[in-house]
């Protein structure tokens, strides 16, 4: 409830952006950006929990393969929606129309968790301490730190992929919004066919066994783009790329679940969420850090830290 009001709330941020002075509106969106990575950080890891809480441990990883099927289908279906939206409404209308519907939402979550917080004997602990409990059990349990981490690491290439491919579009490809959204439609396509092939049960056992080689894989698969100089090398290289990056990122999220004692497995989903967070935070700071460096540069550096980050967890 409490990420999707701050999603809710960054979203009607937006809203008054496009009539804005320069400075004010850019101040606008980067506190709605803010807000909503955190929104849905805290709701991620509060429904991961919930739904990882009722699924049998051997069925965990299986279970989050297929469901991140899902995802993948609401995620298109979300942004197709949203761009058709912007272009037949405009920005503002949009952002006020989704914020409405945001909010709408919680206002369902309320009246259905109703009865659950009723018949509470205890009120739930806050976001600091359900985090420290996770690191006090993922400090006793370097199996599952080692699996946490891997999902950060997981979900940090797909936040440089969404950092710097619109640059990489442009300056490396000399291409525009035409290219950068085949690129996107060709991965999300791809992966979802992957991640739905990866869940068949010959297909987890191997995965299961075999997450840090897959996350090493998808580093190098960001140093392969990093050299490609021609649209349609793009389109076949970031296809593939998106395949490695769905399945890593099912796997190591599934993995971490199926390590973790279920009393406790909201509390270290939520506490992973936080630490992906964290990831995107210093890959998001990139540019400033580095303004003169070209992202294909910035793809080769980040595929060959996320490598060496898998090897690492490999070793532990």
């Amino acid at each position: 409830m409490f990420g999707q009001t701050v999603r809710a709330g960054a979203l009607l941020l937006v809203a008054p952006a496009p009539f804005a002075d320069g400075i004010t509106g850019a101040l606008l969106l980067m506190a709605a950006s803010g807000l909503g990575s955190l929104g849905y950080s805290l709701q991620d890891g509060a429904l991961s929990g919930l739904l990882q809480a009722i699924v049998a441990r051997e069925k965990r990883v299986a279970f989050v393969m297929r469901l991140s099927i899902a995802r993948q289908v609401g995620l298109a279906a979300g942004t197709g929606i949203a761009g058709l939206s912007i272009a037949w409404f405009g920005s503002s209308a949009s952002a006020v129309g989704f914020g409405a519907m945001a909010t709408a939402s919680m206002i369902l979550i309320w009246m259905i968790e109703m009865p659950d917080r009723q018949n509470r004997s205890s009120p739930p602990k806050g976001v600091l301490a359900s985090s420290r409990e996770a690191l006090a059990y993922l400090a006793e349990n370097p199996t599952c730190l080692v699996a946490s981490v891997t999902v950060g690491v997981s979900f940090a290439v797909i936040k440089i992929t969404n950092l710097l491919l619109p640059g990489f579009v442009v300056r490396a490809l000399n291409g525009d919004s035409s290219l950068f959204g085949t690129l996107e439609m060709v991965a999300a396509i791809c992966g979802t066919a992957a991640v739905a092939i990866a869940s068949l049960p010959r297909c987890i056992r191997y995965i299961e066994k075999h997450t840090l080689l897959l996350l090493t894989m998808t580093g190098f698969s960001l140093v392969v783009f990093s050299l490609v100089t021609t649209p349609l090398t793009a389109i076949i290289v970031y296809s593939l790329a998106g395949m490695a990056w769905s399945v890593t990122r099912s796997a190591a999220n599934g993995h971490l679940l199926s390590v973790t004692d279920t009393d406790v497995v909201g509390r270290v989903q939520a506490f992973t969420t936080l630490l992906t967070g964290l990831f995107g935070m210093v890959i998001f700071l990139m540019p400033l850090a580095m303004p003169e460096t070209a992202e294909a540069t910035l793809y080769l550096v980040c595929g060959i830290a996320v490598a060496i980050a898998a090897i690492t967890l490999r070793m532990v």
